[in-house]
């Protein structure tokens, strides 16, 4: 019995070690990977011509957890610096890629704060997720530089035919309805003391309309008679064909905030060019806050809310990311549409 069991023993070890072994094999846990993020182009040129095509490809390697999974990709852009804060996402699910047009990646800039017409660079990663009890495996930033354009939006509008322009109303300016209410607005620049009347149409075979007096009541008629300026100037015009009544405030343009090198006790003026119909001005600015207003008053002035290029009439304060010297331009030639742009200098 003694010699069984001593020939059974080293057998019985030999296993154990051998499942021990085994074990341990079973414990060893390799590294995972993170998905390796490219774009087809580091510059992508943004035209509102080409609206619908193709503007830059993304595209990434699979993500690897060392065992099989169902993973789910989000892409993630934000602004350079932000530290993927406030990001733009994706949920792109299994693909490995994500093609983004023209209009879509011109919406993304603006909705990051880089204003129209000015060069923006954006941050790039992928995630890869399993579930919330894996840790989620996130790709290398690569990094885009673009410029997006200003999105018109076409509101109902007024023609504003006269003698500062030769009498045409398909070459006119335009006050526009942005709640399609029948309430216009506008601005236009008058070179000299002039006279005008509104069309509905860039024509005059259709609505006409005029001041239901000298010139200067401030009441509509149709067609009426040639409303009238005193002076030349930069003009916010509006009309309500509802009530029938029409107003001009001249103004001139100027910057103010605690960017600047007057804080918010004083405007710095701007200078109007004809030839561009814009205002600008350039000056040093601090990291800090600008709007803009009318007057050295703030009752007209503008701010930028959405923090994407387009003004809006009391609007939240401009931020200044980083100080230098910029060249600030305001343009409120389009109805509807008013805009800005910062560019460094």
């Amino acid at each position: 019995m003694k010699n069984w069991f001593f020939k059974i023993m080293p057998i019985v070890l030999a296993i154990a070690i051998v499942a021990c072994e085994k074990d341990e094999e079973r414990l060893v846990v390799k590294a995972t990977t993170a998905p390796a993020l490219t774009a087809s182009t580091a510059t992508p040129a943004l035209k509102i011509e080409d609206a619908t095509k193709e503007a830059v490809k993304f595209s990434w390697s699979a993500a690897d957890f060392n065992y099989p999974a169902g993973v789910t990709y989000t892409l993630q852009l934000d602004k350079k610096g932000n530290d993927f804060k406030t990001p733009i996402e994706f949920n792109a699910g299994p693909a490995l890629s994500k093609a983004y047009t023209v209009a879509d990646l011109n919406t993304a800039l603006l909705r990051l704060g880089i204003s129209a017409n000015s060069t923006g660079q954006l941050d790039v990663r992928v995630k890869a997720s399993v579930s919330a009890n894996v840790a989620t495996l996130v790709s290398a930033n690569t990094s885009i530089t673009a410029t997006p354009y200003l999105v018109i939006i076409q509101y109902p509008s007024l023609y504003v035919p006269g003698g500062y322009q030769g009498w045409a109303p398909d070459k006119a300016a335009k006050l526009a309805s942005v709640k399609d209410n029948k309430v216009y607005e506008g601005y236009v620049n008058f070179g000299d003391a002039s006279e005008f009347k509104f069309t509905d149409a860039p024509n005059w075979n259709n609505g006409i309309f005029g001041d239901s007096g000298d010139g200067t009541t401030k009441k509509i008629a149709a067609p009426g008679n040639n409303f009238k300026v005193s002076s030349g100037g930069y003009y916010l015009l509006k009309a309500d064909l509802n009530d029938k009544s029409w107003d001009a405030v001249k103004t001139n343009w100027g910057l103010i905030g605690s960017g600047t090198p007057t804080g918010w006790g004083s405007d710095t003026d701007m200078i109007y060019n004809a030839t561009t119909g814009t205002w600008s001005v350039t000056l040093n600015l601090t990291a800090d806050e600008i709007k803009f207003r009318a007057n050295d008053d703030w009752a007209i002035n503008f701010g930028d809310t959405k923090a994407d290029g387009l003004l809006e009439y009391g609007g939240d304060n401009i931020k200044v990311s980083v100080a230098g010297n910029y060249t600030i331009t305001l343009n409120l030639g389009i109805g509807g549409n008013y805009s800005y742009t910062l560019k460094k200098n």
